[in-house]
């Protein structure tokens, strides 16, 4: 399979993975040949990428169809969760536990998947379920690569997936203000975790440790952050791996106040605060796990031809295997393939999707 840009995608073009709605909702199978309208509706709804069939990349396979229905049953939950809460205030995610445990026995099965890969919900176009359910996957990532058990796990996954509800008590105009918040407006951004712990510190079902989470997510290795500025090990682990958990997700995603980073940027972003922002054993665990280069995408490389991603070298981040089916003047070839590691004087220049 390939991953395209929706606004170079044709009639015709396969889909190869299924796609969903921002309520959760199948929209369109893996299979179905796409259409002007197909097309334009999904530009619509703020679907970016797709993925279509390619003979060429047939090896390229999509997300386990089960994964993406997990997530998706998540993204159903977590809906009525947060309406939930603004209609009554008060917070009951039972139903999504099971949400949970099956993504925690996922990612025990396919612990060497690298992280990025994990994200495939960013196409969606509702930031507050989209972004909770990425930080709870990527902390259990973290957790399941740190070997914590199940039980471990699954307060992690229930407390990162509700570390911003404070948020839903903050006045929507400054959440979603197109702009540089004030000093004042900031000061009140900045109680959203001890307002969402108020609202989680009674619920029976998910332990303390989880909704420690809520209160730390903010709270930064040189005591830097809120809202309680602790620093170190005073910070508990849970809380050090909802941080960058969070701030990698809320980095790359656009909001209604800028564009989110290039993922080039945002993975210097989080080596360069490693000790000040991050943990550095997380650091080092995201620097291993992470790529700049989806599988199934177009790059150019530095030699001017362009190729496919068939592959991810793991602790190197900018150098895939790459799989070359045209010339540099576009003509059809044998299709060969070059590790970049393996060759230090060839590069990638750019993605072009």
């Amino acid at each position: 399979m390939r991953l395209i840009s929706l606004e170079r995608a044709k009639a015709g073009d396969i889909l190869a993975q299924r796609i969903f709605g921002v309520d959760g909702c199948l929209l369109l199978r893996e299979g179905v040949a796409l259409n002007n309208k197909y097309i334009n509706k999904l530009i619509d709804l703020g679907i970016v990428y797709v993925y279509i069939e390619d003979g060429n990349l047939e090896d390229i396979k999509p997300l386990d169809p089960e994964f993406l229905e997990v997530k998706t049953e998540a993204i159903k939950s977590l809906s009525k969760v947060f309406s939930k809460i603004q209609h009554t205030g008060s917070v009951d995610i039972k139903n999504t536990l099971s949400a949970i445990t099956d993504i925690v026995e996922y990612l025990i099965e396919n612990k060497e998947i690298n992280s990025t890969y994990l994200l495939e919900l960013k196409t969606f176009d509702n930031y507050t379920y989209i972004h909770s359910l990425n930080t709870c996957v990527l902390s259990l990532f973290y957790g399941v690569q740190m070997s914590y058990s199940k039980p471990m796990l699954m307060d992690l996954g229930a407390g990162a997936l509700l570390h911003d509800i404070g948020k839903t008590k903050i006045p929507v105009e400054i959440i979603n203000k197109n702009g540089k918040l004030t000093d004042n407006e900031y000061d009140i951004m900045k109680t959203h975790p001890e307002l969402g712990y108020e609202m989680v510190k009674n619920i029976d079902y998910i332990n303390e440790r989880g909704k420690t989470i809520v209160l730390e997510h903010h709270e930064r290795i040189d005591g830097r952050g809120y809202p309680f500025g602790l620093k170190g090990d005073k910070i508990s682990k849970y809380g050090r791996i909802a941080c960058i958990s969070d701030v990698y997700d809320a980095i790359v995603s656009d909001r209604v106040y800028r564009k989110g980073f290039a993922a080039n940027e945002a993975y210097e972003f989080i080596l360069a605060n490693g000790g000040t922002f991050f943990d550095i054993e997380l650091v080092n665990i995201f620097r291993n796990n992470f790529s700049l280069y989806p599988l199934g995408a177009c790059v150019r490389l530095s030699n001017g031809i362009e190729g496919f991603v068939v592959g991810h070298n793991k602790g190197f981040p900018d150098r895939p295997t790459v799989r070359i089916l045209y010339d540099e003047k576009g003509r059809k070839i044998s299709p060969y393939e070059i590790n970049l590691v393996e060759t230090i004087d060839i590069g990638i220049e750019s993605l072009v999707i």
